[in-house]
């Protein structure tokens, strides 16, 4: 083999596997490598995005049927909320909420995070506001 062989296969080499080596593999919270995967998908939040309210305190939001529900976490203005997670006839994920202290004046700034049974994590954030 010449110099000329040597150095063309040593350049086709590092292109085919440097596109690899660069690549980290993602990990899902099982564990396992994911090759694909699909987000839960969030709605029906009540109150509803930029509603008015008098009282702000309890809340809800669906989650889709491929939501992993251990993995749902909540906060009401970047304080954490603990949520009760139950599943609907549908499939999908009734997420409820209560906050310990009721909001009568001002914004409250919900967001919703869940990961898909394979692995894909998404958010949902809305405002509410509350006053007269």
């Amino acid at each position: 083999m010449t110099h000329l062989q040597f150095a063309g296969m040593a350049c086709l080499v590092i292109a085919i596997f440097a596109p690899a080596a660069n690549a980290a593999p993602r990990v899902g919270h099982h564990g396992g490598l994911i090759l694909d995967c699909k987000p839960p998908q969030f709605f029906d939040q009540t109150p509803g995005k930029d509603a008015k309210a008098i009282t702000i305190q309890d809340f809800s939001i669906t989650a889709s049927d491929n939501t992993d529900p251990e993995t749902v976490k909540a906060w009401a203005n970047s304080e954490p909320v603990e949520v009760k997670v139950t599943q609907e006839r549908s499939g999908s994920y009734l997420i409820k909420g209560h906050l310990k202290t009721p909001v009568t004046v001002g914004k409250v700034w919900f967001r919703v995070n869940a990961e898909s049974n394979d692995g894909c994590d998404e958010n949902s954030s809305w405002n509410v506001f509350a006053g007269g």
